[in-house]
């Protein structure tokens, strides 16, 4: 029951690490031929008093240590009585209490504005940006863009074209090259629709959310649903223990539920519940914490959007919040709307767009959609403008082929026959990297940056080191050409349960032994 209500405080603050994605630090090596302004992912650091005696960091959020264990005491009692009568308010009020006390100095006020003056943790002028151009070459990570994530993208954009015209009269440059990771994606889709791509020569997106983050646009939806095999294979993703024998005896442990059902009706249990109740929980705790970020609502779906407004402003004043509705709405009808079309007609026009996406992992197994094909964060169709995929555990049919090679469109279909990228906004200069999560960034993949900048017309078929499929390797942290070799890797899931008894057994001998050994 404890690990019940521990996962339902856990579903509530979900919102908080969905994209939460420490800012990169990007090397020097690769040099390009323009400044690129490299437009951070949400994560950079969130202050009151910015630069004055009473600073205080206000982002990222500290959850004071034991704050959930003591919670989870303080309030089963609640839960308990709330299971046995199926009488669950008190305890949705219960969990409101735990949980909007950690987000006081972080949530926006009702126009979606900062209530207290917080800002993000960074400021320029056009005289203190340098020309860091070296023998008429630019580094990566010279002019790198950072802002307040929780504000609305289309207000941000006037930040970056300032931004980008103060560094054009700083380098002496014409045209710059945009690189958009994650919710960068949306600032970055926002201002090449507010200012029809003025001064960009290439723009890149990079594990894009600017068509959407499942996991955000779910939950804003309140659409949260446990599924029995998306926590079985998540599990297997995480390091939980940096000992071995206890991460082994974890996994193996949870496939045995799962091979047992157990897992799925734990996870019946609470989804009958939830459906029931998810009213009121979403709606209280979201509009008082991340709902009222015109940011994450940039990463709601085009799909979800009219469902996201419903959830999160249910039983609202819909007049008090008429700022924040009037920014969430004129960025869906003026950017996400728009973004396709406006991306094609600036192609047109000598734009040069480019996009990198990840998967070869699930999302958190806290949606129907766990075992689509994602970087663990955004939906391979969403971050790559189109591409069609199998499931993360499935592959392409005979007849799916068959109609590709007669359609000529079998050469962007991926060597493991998970990804089409046929059917992307940009085929031709649409990358994908496999077994590597929504919060890596490795230098190498900077090749493929440089590349696309310094060379007009770049595509993934110009350089046999860069082909459209890659595969990531943990340990080198670098990227190779996908092939028959280095694709498979779902196999990590695939563990029976003779094999779960067998790890299971031996890990949990060596965790008895290592106990009387320390005694």
């Amino acid at each position: 029951m404890k690990r019940i209500i521990s996962l339902l405080l856990c579903l509530c603050v979900l919102i908080t690490v969905v994209t939460g994605v420490a800012p990169a630090v990007v090397a020097a090596e690769d040099r390009i031929n323009v400044p690129l302004i490299y437009i951070e992912g949400q994560g950079a650091s969130l202050y009151r008093n910015y630069g004055t005696p009473e600073q205080e960091q206000i982002y990222p959020v500290q959850i004071p240590e034991n704050y959930i264990a003591e919670k989870v005491e303080q309030y089963f009692p609640v839960f308990a009585d709330a299971f046995f009568t199926q009488e669950w308010s008190d305890f949705c009020v219960a969990l409101y209490d735990c949980i909007v006390p950690l987000f006081d100095k972080l949530r926006l006020g009702p126009n979606g504005e900062p209530i207290d003056g917080s800002t993000v943790g960074w400021t320029w002028s056009r005289e203190t940006l340098t020309n860091k151009a070296k023998n008429g070459t630019y580094g990566i990570e010279d002019y790198i863009f950072k802002y307040d994530w929780r504000l609305d993208p289309w207000s941000t954009a006037d930040k970056l074209h300032q931004y980008i015209e103060d560094v054009m009269y700083v380098t002496g440059a014409t045209e710059v090259a945009l690189l958009g990771r994650c919710l960068g994606a949306n600032i970055a889709a926002a201002y090449m629709t507010k200012y029809n791509g003025e001064h960009v020569k290439d723009c890149i997106f990079y594990a894009s959310a600017a068509h959407g983050a499942i996991m955000c646009s779910k939950a804003f939806c309140g659409e949260l649903y446990l599924e029995a095999d998306g926590i079985e294979r998540y599990v297997y993703d995480l390091e939980l223990s940096p000992t071995d024998y206890v991460q082994d005896f974890i996994e193996s442990l949870i496939t045995l539920l799962n091979k047992t059902y157990g897992l799925d009706i734990a996870s019946w249990a609470v989804n009958n519940v939830y459906k029931d109740i998810y009213l009121e929980i979403m709606p209280p705790i979201l509009i008082e914490s991340y709902g009222t970020f015109p940011g994450y609502w940039s990463m709601v779906t085009e799909e979800d959007f009219a469902k996201a407004k419903e959830t999160i402003f249910y039983g609202a004043n819909l007049e008090k919040y008429a700022g924040l509705i009037e920014k969430i709405d004129n960025y869906h009808v003026n950017t996400r709307l728009k973004m396709d079309d406006t991306y094609l007609e600036l192609s047109k026009n000598g734009v040069e767009f480019s996009n990198v996406s990840k998967y070869g992992y699930q999302i958190i197994p806290v949606a129907k959609e766990n075992d689509i094909v994602s970087d663990n964060t955004c939906e391979i169709g969403q971050s790559s403008m189109g591409a069609t995929a199998a499931g993360v555990v499935s592959t392409f049919d005979n007849d799916y082929i068959d109609a590709a090679i007669l359609n000529s469109t079998v050469k962007y279909i991926s060597p493991d026959k998970q990804i089409d990228a046929s059917t992307c906004l940009f085929p031709d200069s649409t990358w994908f990297i496999k077994d590597i999560t929504h919060q890596d960034f490795p230098d190498d993949i900077h090749r493929i940056f440089t590349k696309v900048i310094n060379i007009d017309g770049f595509t993934v078929f110009d350089d046999p080191e860069l082909p459209q499929y890659l595969v990531y390797d943990k340990e080198t942290k670098t990227v190779s050409p996908m092939v028959a070799e280095n694709y498979n890797t779902t196999t990590r899931w695939e563990v029976s349960f003779f094999e779960a008894v067998s790890v299971f057994a031996k890990s949990l001998y060596k965790m008895i032994r290592n106990y009387f050994e320390t005694k």
